[in-house]
């Protein structure tokens, strides 16, 4: 279910209650003016690509990150034609993990047009009577001569990608790729060269062991049919104890007795039929994109798998009140024990964050560092301070087991006074490389 929190603070004051002995003595006071803020969470509500998912191709994943970039800045714009800055979004969006085609290395890529298929002929079975190619012509014929014309003035090495169209019948065509490299006698196609994990040649046991005995030649399959059907069982056997995702094996085996090769692919669960010179789908998941509204214009910020909610309790609180009494004892409260006005903390019945700007600057303000600070300021010198010491230094560490970071870990927490009473949320993103927390400089949430 779609969560959907737009809070605005315009002229608004709260109502707030003792949090402190000294709060009674100042009613009143500023809050910080919010309009238009908008926090969204939830699914993705605008057009996938024909796929029915967005696609990272690995090797090139900021393309795909754009293309979703793209996509959810027009769902955006669409649902909050107007916002302000700090504004923030948490939208679920479905996302292939794609292995890309293992292609030779080349130096340029063309795609023939109409005019090169009309300059190979316009007759019954030429190219250009239809503008592509199809089982009866001799296509490589065609790609090199082609090739000795446009690229003429290339040297000896260099290597070529060719686009074409290819007629799969009923008036329906595909595009494929060719490429071509220049040598000492001309123009030849360059053949993809994929070296696989495993080899695997068939032997008389193992036809026997998939029941190809009834038949009389024990040492071939009957038919590809059987072929298809038999491999990935026999691999998913051979290999139990050592396959691993991604995993891949060419097989030699034979059918009818001609011998035949095919390269198959572990995906986790089963063996599959591998062609190097397609990309391959590994996994089709649902990701969490961040987007922040920076005043001008909505930007992907991250793209994770979890959001894993993290509440404080009087364990934390305390954390950071004894954090306080040992690091800035001149920020510890005068009227008791359990409350600090560096982060705020109070561990007594409370257990929240005193945000009230009049109880900061009347009875904490150390070395005057408050002084002539509007509201606002003091709001960000407060949020700072938890965004950036508080949770990511003190808290998280004790709070997380075992840190991901394909994960966003949202602290929750209470506040009294500032920008409001009630529950308020940071969230916060793992580096392996350093080992630490780091806030995503979003701003704190309303829960």
């Amino acid at each position: 279910m779609n969560k959907k929190l737009i809070y605005g603070l315009c002229a608004a004051s709260f109502l707030m209650t003792a949090c402190d002995y000294n709060e009674d003595n100042f009613p009143g006071f500023d809050q910080e003016p919010l309009t238009d803020v908008v926090y969204y969470e939830g699914e993705f509500t605008g057009k996938y690509p024909t796929e029915g998912y967005f696609s990272l191709v690995q090797g090139d994943e900021e393309s795909g990150k754009a293309t979703i970039e793209k996509a959810l800045i027009e769902m955006l714009e669409d649902t909050y034609p107007y916002c302000d800055k700090g504004s923030s979004a948490k939208i679920k969006v479905k996302v292939a993990d794609v292995m890309p085609s293992q292609e030779p290395d080349y130096e340029d890529v063309y795609k023939l047009q109409k005019a090169d298929y009309d300059s190979m002929g316009e007759e019954k079975g030429q190219p250009g009577k239809f503008d592509n190619f199809d089982s009866k012509m001799d296509i490589n014929a065609y790609l090199t001569a082609f090739c000795s014309t446009k690229y003429a003035d290339k040297t000896e090495g260099f290597v070529c990608k060719i686009t074409y169209k290819f007629h799969i019948g009923g008036g329906n065509t595909v595009d494929q790729s060719r490429y071509y490299k220049k040598g000492a006698d001309g123009w030849k196609e360059e053949p993809l060269v994929y070296d696989a994990d495993k080899e695997c040649e068939l032997d008389p046991d193992d036809y026997k062991a998939m029941g190809i005995s009834e038949s009389k030649n024990v040492e071939t399959f009957v038919s590809n049919e059987q072929a298809d059907a038999c491999l990935p069982i026999f691999l998913l056997n051979k290999y139990a104890y050592v396959a691993k995702n991604g995993l891949t094996v060419e097989v030699t085996y034979k059918v009818s007795n001609k011998e035949k090769k095919a390269i198959y692919r572990y995906n986790g669960s089963a063996w599959e039929v591998y062609n190097p010179e397609e990309s391959v789908v590994v996994s089709v998941t649902e990701r969490i994109t961040v987007m922040k509204f920076d005043g001008k214009e909505w930007k992907l910020s991250n793209l994770i798998s979890n959001i894993e909610k993290l509440s404080l309790t009087n364990a934390e609180y305390t954390k950071l009140v004894e954090w306080v009494k040992a690091n800035k004892p001149e920020f510890m409260s005068t009227q008791n024990t359990t409350s600090e006005y560096y982060f705020g903390a109070d561990c007594g019945k409370n257990n929240n964050i005193n945000n009230k700007y009049s109880t900061w600057v009347n009875y904490y303000n150390v070395d005057g560092y408050l002084d002539d600070l509007k509201d606002e300021e003091i709001q960000a010198i407060m949020d700072e301070r938890l965004a950036k010491e508080a949770f990511p230094l003190i808290l998280l560490p004790d709070m997380v087991d075992n840190p991901d970071p394909d994960t966003s870990y949202t602290v929750i927490y209470k506040i009294y006074g500032g920008r409001g009473n009630g529950n308020y949320a940071m969230s916060f993103y793992y580096s392996k490389e350093d080992n630490a927390y780091t806030w995503d400089e979003m701003a704190p949430v309303m829960q």
